[in-house]
């Protein structure tokens, strides 16, 4: 049960940051409207995507919740990220129902260090020799959990941001606190295509053959942009051809020190999940 719960979780995780993260190759120009008092809400997004791919660092709290025609899925997850001078990633997965089952015996822990992933999860010490932790190499990965650490490398505020520079009606709504910070909220929607005209041929290619397969073809957004220009909440609603994703994510410690180091070796082994080798 504990490789099949996890093989679901990756894939289900991979799925979520896949349509809320991995649009982000556009080369923004709203940013560029001189000393204007009042901007429009597409330039406020502009502005956003532009201000928010300068941090750095960043913590992101997100909830998935989707009803897939596999089964449905919601799960909570702590990631926090140091996008340069080297990448690194920790994400928290506290708590995680795929197809109506819970993850069995507490959360998930996985650490991007360097070129290596490491998972501590529920069980693996018993399939591991007594070792808590799995290691597995990025190059080694493929299918689904390659997919699943591509998005998680791509995951980050500004590349969200940019993807709902393609809407065409997003509109401010009203004010909200969020988080101990005063923000507007902004709503609308982006046609895939508006979204994927902003990618350079390579990745637009790989991207739309992976959104028809999943027959997306509109992503419903809401975003709330403090007044430094940063996205504090950011929800999406995605109807894809297996069922509804909605996400929704807080964003907060904009260029607070990130800093994400592997486990004692003592305590990693080799872990092993259906399709998947580690070393």
């Amino acid at each position: 049960m504990i490789r099949r719960f996890a093989a679901g979780t990756a894939v289900a995780t991979g799925l979520a940051l896949s349509l809320t993260g991995c649009l982000g190759a556009a080369k923004d120009k709203a940013g560029e409207t001189g000393n204007k008092l009042q901007l429009s809400a597409a330039q406020v997004i502009g502005k956003a995507a532009e201000r928010t791919g300068q941090a750095d660092t960043y913590k992101a709290d997100m909830t998935v919740d989707s009803k897939l025609s596999q089964g449905a899925m919601k799960m909570h997850m702590v990631m926090q990220a140091r996008l340069r001078p080297t990448l690194a990633m920790t994400l928290n997965i506290d708590s995680a129902t795929v197809g109506g089952r819970s993850m069995p015996g507490g959360g998930m822990e996985m650490r991007l260090v360097g070129d290596a992933m490491y998972m501590r999860m529920p069980g693996l010490a018993a399939q591991n020799g007594g070792k808590p932790w799995g290691r597995m190499s990025l190059s080694g990965l493929g299918g689904n959990y390659g997919e699943l650490l591509q998005q998680a490398q791509r995951q980050n505020p500004a590349e969200q941001t940019k993807l709902f520079t393609g809407s065409k009606n997003v509109r401010e709504v009203g004010t909200e606190n969020v988080g101990g910070v005063q923000t507007k909220h902004y709503t609308g929607t982006v046609a895939l295509s508006e979204a994927l005209g902003k990618l350079d041929a390579q990745t637009r290619q790989k991207m739309e053959k992976a959104y028809q397969q999943l027959g997306t073809q509109t992503i419903g957004f809401d975003l709330w942009v403090s007044d430094d220009s940063l996205p504090r909440k950011i929800i999406t609603t995605v109807e894809t051809g297996m069922g509804a994703v909605n996400t929704t994510m807080l964003f907060s410690d904009y260029g607070k020190p990130v800093e994400v180091s592997a486990p004692p070796a003592s305590e990693v082994g080799a872990v092993k999940l259906p399709g998947l080798g580690g070393n």
